[in-house]
């Protein structure tokens, strides 16, 4: 575990740097001994770049992110998983010690020499198995084509099968996220979870705001508890 000496911590997003939409929690909760940074996978790339080199075959397992142009992309999962073991390694040349990825995608394959990988799909998923237990959860994607992979994902021991819905956390207003979680709520879900880093505790309020009753969980929220307690 780290020391309480000074820690350098690079915020790794899937898409282009900085991304302070997802980082805001995380930040708020870190000590004041740890030295934050934001990185890209996509840094530096143009539009026309990413989209190139990394934009979803048919039918591939695509993740979305927000480039920094403000527009979003949808992206290969394996080639940004790629991606992003070229900038972890990069990373650890630099002497980062604590990697914190900003996606709750499952991304098996990355390793680290040393340093702290901290990936939000298993904090969070093992977070809500503790809380929930049997209780059946709403767990809400950005894209509706995830929905395979987030089904072997949520497939926990001892927890009841999650239901899904689609709403993306960078559409302009939250009214396709209130329907997604008034489904949920309708179909039997007991709690909801906002999977992906994108969501924010804005996207929480505005579910509040519109009268959805049910606990929300926020990833970033989770993610941020998590290191505030490791750190």
């Amino acid at each position: 575990m780290p020391t309480a000496s000074t820690v350098r911590l690079a915020l790794l997003n899937i898409g282009q740097a900085p991304r302070h939409d997802l980082t805001e929690a995380i930040e708020h909760e870190l000590p004041a001994h740890v030295q934050a940074r934001h990185v890209g996978a996509l840094d530096g790339l143009s539009r026309a770049e990413v989209q190139s080199r990394f934009a979803p075959a048919e039918g591939a397992p695509c993740l979305i992110s927000r480039l920094a142009d403000g527009g979003t992309v949808t992206l290969d999962a394996a080639l940004i998983g790629e991606q992003l073991q070229r900038t972890i390694d990069r990373l650890e040349d630099e002497g980062v010690e604590v990697i914190v990825l900003l996606c709750t995608g499952e991304f098996p394959q990355l390793r680290t020499r040393g340093a702290w990988l901290v990936e939000p799909d298993a904090v969070v998923c093992r977070t809500v198995a503790g809380l929930l237990g049997s209780h059946r959860a709403g767990v809400i994607l950005p894209l509706a084509q995830q929905e395979e992979e987030a089904r072997a994902k949520w497939r926990l021991p001892g927890t009841t099968p999650p239901l899904f819905a689609a709403a993306s956390p960078y559409s302009p207003d939250a009214r396709s996220l209130v329907e997604a979680a008034r489904s949920l709520q309708a179909q039997g879900a007991r709690a909801l979870v906002l999977d992906c880093m994108g969501y924010a505790p804005h996207h929480k309020k505005a579910l509040r705001d519109a009268g959805v009753n049910l606990p929300v969980l926020v990833s970033g929220s989770v993610l941020a508890g998590a290191l505030g307690a490791f750190l």
